[in-house]
């Protein structure tokens, strides 16, 4: 069994993808609530909410990073993999394995740069207009949804990588 099968297999990759699962529920009913107020308020009641994109922003940047992350996990992000028809299982097997080196490649110094805005917003504490929320509520959304997707590319290359080594065809 390889490192990545025991990973997959502990209690935390399940708690982590009900977490996640929570999350994207959680900022998902947040922002339509939120829009639903604004909709209710502005056209029956005509009373304009002043700083309820605030709030959206906060839900939206946790529901977009927290749910590509989760298609990260699924592996059901859009592709454009037109190729992996015409070719034979193996090479299939090795396009996979290069996919996974390039978005892992690619997630190091998104994680690198989600974390130094963080750190800036640390720093700094810039704060919303209207209702001061700290813009690092929302940028730590970024941030985990980082840290995650780079977690699974992580797994999911070293499964790829034993697939193409251990193929037998």
């Amino acid at each position: 069994m390889y490192l990545e099968d025991r990973i997959q297999r502990t209690w935390a990759w399940g708690a982590l993808l009900k977490i996640q699962r929570f999350l994207a529920a959680l900022s998902t009913v947040i922002v339509v609530f939120e829009l639903g107020i604004v909709v209710v308020c502005r056209y029956i009641f005509e009373i304009n909410v002043l700083g309820y994109d605030e709030i959206i922003l906060i839900g939206a940047y946790w529901m977009y990073f927290i749910g590509s992350s989760y298609a990260t996990w699924e592996e059901s992000h859009v592709s454009a993999d037109v190729l992996s028809i015409f070719v034979s299982e193996r090479t299939r097997q090795k396009l996979s394995l290069f996919s996974k080196c390039v978005q892992v490649a690619v997630g190091i110094p998104m994680v690198i740069l989600s974390f130094d805005l963080v750190h800036w917003d640390i720093l700094i504490d810039p704060r919303t207009i209207d209702w001061g929320i700290p813009y690092l509520i929302p940028h730590m959304g970024i941030f985990v949804g980082f840290i995650m997707m780079l977690f699974y590319n992580c797994v999911y290359l070293l499964r790829d990588y034993h697939r193409v080594k251990d193929f037998k065809g």
